[in-house]
């Protein structure tokens, strides 16, 4: 059963249907393609991104609250991904966040097992395959996890929102947890350990907001009843050692479930971004020259809004926000002019009750894309920003058997045919035997070998059963390509009776 929909799920009437290959979508100058989304494991609940392999392009980490584990997503380059490699981390893993922790030039991953009230740390090798490095406590159910270097050392520390599975299980509190070097961790640090009279703490936001060159963090909070008018941000200053004390407690809106900011109207002051999970609104806060932070009023998204992230999406040097919806399965942009206003540029389907959204340019055309880890899809949902000429490979088999008596019969020849059935060009990058039995197969007249199949377009290898003993034989054909769900696999199965 599917566990842990923020707060609770509100009855909403409202399809939204993304079809494979569906026509473009426009957001006033912005075009979005929906392409065919990519399976992780059970539940995801959020996301990091970074190049875990170290090829120049930006990959995704899933973390699964259902299936215990974390998936690996590396991107092929054009906005479509290998098929997920998963990993256990531990029981009912709720956030994720990547960075370099030991100094190897080389991502990390940290989660959090709200299951175990810890954080796990694991060690990168450059190859997108991740080894766990250590354990820490954290705090009760920990759902929000920041990697920054806040003690000024240089080394990224990890801080923690810990609202018990989102209000199950107290006590709440922030907590802080010191890097003390090669990726070792001391005792978590608590903050706001009162709970604020029965809310519970949905996100962290760390940043410079006082000017002092010193990174804080503002909290959001939240009370699981919309009826109750709550939703403050508590604001904590660093001390200048990577220790907080509170400074400002901003009322912002009901229940407040995510936040983030940055510098929206170019004053040079951190401003905060706010959702508001049961007004279904976006609400900013503009930080004015006394540091007392403004509320400008809210702005209707889509239903349910838990997560938002700010990037220039149109490429006009002006920052814009993007919002994953959970109860309308969508994601809505708003385009900033620079000068503190939004207009709503449009909502766009994804996959069922998404949780988190990253916005990166994952097809290296220079403007950002937009993914969604959807927590009843099993899935990661991805809008392509531009036209979206993405291939998509299809096998004519998943299976090949071959019963063979004598030796005539051994040599006969089966096909396997690749075909691009996508709209961009289809690139081959490697095919091999790999298996128990390999060497009980060949291929031959492998025209597939490195090609490059332009839309519409297909290619065929020849597989011949070359057994040098009598009983069952299996091995897989691997094929390695550019497109989503790479790479394919097809089983061969061969008995010979001679």
């Amino acid at each position: 059963m599917k566990v842990f929909s923020l707060f609770f799920t509100r009855i909403h009437i409202w399809s939204v249907v993304v079809m494979l290959l569906a026509p473009s979508v426009f957001a006033q100058n912005l075009v979005y393609t929906p392409i065919a989304s990519t399976s992780v494991g059970r539940t995801p609940q959020a996301m990091a991104t970074g190049d875990f392999n170290r090829d120049g392009r930006l990959d995704i980490a899933t973390v699964n609250s259902t299936s215990d584990d974390v998936s690996i997503l590396l991107s092929n380059g054009n906005g479509t991904f290998r098929s997920a490699v998963s990993f256990g981390v531990g029981k009912i893993p709720m956030a994720i966040a990547a960075s370099d922790l030991n100094g190897d030039d080389t991502l990390d991953l940290v989660v959090a097992t709200s299951g175990s009230d810890q954080i796990a740390v694991f060690f990168g090798n450059g190859t997108g395959v991740f080894a766990l490095g250590g354990s820490y406590p954290s705090g009760k159910g920990t759902t929000f996890i920041v990697l920054q270097d806040v003690d000024g050392n240089g080394s990224a520390d990890i801080v923690t929102a810990n609202s018990g599975r989102f209000g199950y299980y107290p006590p709440f509190s922030v907590s802080v947890l010191l890097n003390q070097g090669a990726g070792v961790f001391g005792k978590p640090t608590f903050y706001e350990t009162d709970g604020r009279n029965g809310m519970f703490p949905t996100g962290v936001y760390v940043h410079d907001l006082t000017g002092d060159g010193h990174v804080d963090v503002a909290v959001t909070w939240s009370q699981a009843s919309w009826r109750t008018p709550n939703g403050v941000i508590s604001l904590l200053a660093n001390q200048g050692d990577g220790t907080f004390a509170l400074k400002d407690e901003i009322k912002a809106g009901l229940s407040l479930s995510a936040i983030t900011g940055a510098d929206l109207n170019g004053d040079g002051r951190g401003d905060l971004v706010t959702t508001s999970v049961f007004s279904d609104s976006v609400i900013v806060l503009f930080q004015d020259k006394t540091g007392q932070f403004v509320n400008r009023g809210s702005m209707k998204v889509g239903f349910s809004p838990v997560a938002v992230v700010i990037r220039d999406l149109d490429g006009d040097d002006e920052l814009d926000l993007v919002v994953t919806n959970r109860d309308s399965n969508s994601i809505s942009v708003l385009i900033g002019d620079g000068v503190a206003t939004f207009h709503k540029a449009g909502n766009f389907g994804v996959g069922a009750v998404p949780s988190a959204v990253v916005a990166e340019d994952f097809d290296l055309d220079g403007l950002p894309d937009l993914v969604s880890a959807d927590s009843d899809s099993d899935a990661i949902s991805v809008l392509l920003s531009g036209g979206g000429a993405i291939p998509l490979a299809s096998m004519s088999t998943d299976s090949v058997t071959f019963e063979a008596e004598d030796a005539q019969a051994k040599s006969r020849k089966k096909t396997v045919r690749l075909s691009n059935i996508g709209l961009g060009p289809l690139h081959v990058s490697n095919i091999e035997l790999v298996g128990k039995n390999p060497e009980a197969f060949a291929l031959t007249d492998n025209q597939c070998a490195e090609a490059e199949l332009r839309a519409g377009t297909s290619c065929t290898m020849q597989i011949v059963f070359t057994p040098v003993s009598n009983g069952s034989h299996t091995a897989l054909i691997r094929v390695l390509d550019n497109s989503s769900g790479s790479p394919r696999i097809v089983v061969l199965k061969g008995i010979f009776k001679g």
